[in-house]
């Protein structure tokens, strides 16, 4: 059996922490006292602060829980942001083939280095400062962010939309098409929207 594709799982260990496979690799987003402010670098750069609303259904994104936001730099500069709500979110991962999100989930618990700075791809340990081409993902409640956010090299991203079906692909093209009119469909979107959290 492929190692990406054995059943996954993740348990909970002491209070405020996630483990994944048992070890404890990230602080529990349920627990309020480990959330800080959303960061500057996952503001919006067309709103030029933090994220108001949901992409997808376009609720305000305060009142409306858990939501992750997602910046895609080339050239270290912003050429796609989004911010989608929890529920959007599932909808869009119901689009996504099986084998997708079980090839996502197991390239995240094989590869997914933690860290609390990001400074580093998360993914394959690359210092930041050496490449241009990134995307920073974070999982969001109201104003706070709830997990350190998550850096990916366009290297570990082209490795990980290697695993995905023409299906995944397809949505992911149409969600670009949708929501981004004159943004290139083929966009990878690392590693997909509304999948992580």
């Amino acid at each position: 059996m492929n190692r990406l594709l054995q059943p996954l799982g993740e348990v909970r260990t002491a209070p405020g922490a996630i483990a994944l496979r048992g070890v404890p690799v990230l602080p529990d987003p349920s627990n309020e006292d480990c959330a800080a402010e959303v960061p500057e670098e996952l503001h919006s750069f067309s709103e030029e602060g933090p994220f108001k609303n949901c992409t997808i259904c376009e609720k305000d994104l305060e009142h409306l829980g858990l939501y992750e936001v997602q910046k895609v730099y080339r050239d270290k500069e912003v050429i796609f942001e989004t911010a989608i709500c929890q529920a959007c979110g599932e909808d869009l991962s119901k689009e996504m083939s099986r084998e997708s999100l079980e090839a996502m989930k197991g390239f995240m618990l094989c590869n997914f280095k933690p860290t609390e700075e990001p400074d580093h791809c998360h993914f394959c340990g690359f210092p930041r400062a050496l490449f241009e081409n990134f995307t920073i993902i974070g999982a969001c409640r109201e104003l706070s962010l709830l997990l350190p956010m998550i850096i990916m090299c366009e290297k570990c991203s082209e490795d990980l939309q290697g695993q995905l079906s023409r299906k995944t692909r397809d949505v992911q093209g149409d969600f670009i098409r949708d929501h981004f009119p004159g943004v290139p469909a083929d966009l990878d979107l690392s590693p997909a929207v509304g999948t992580l959290f």
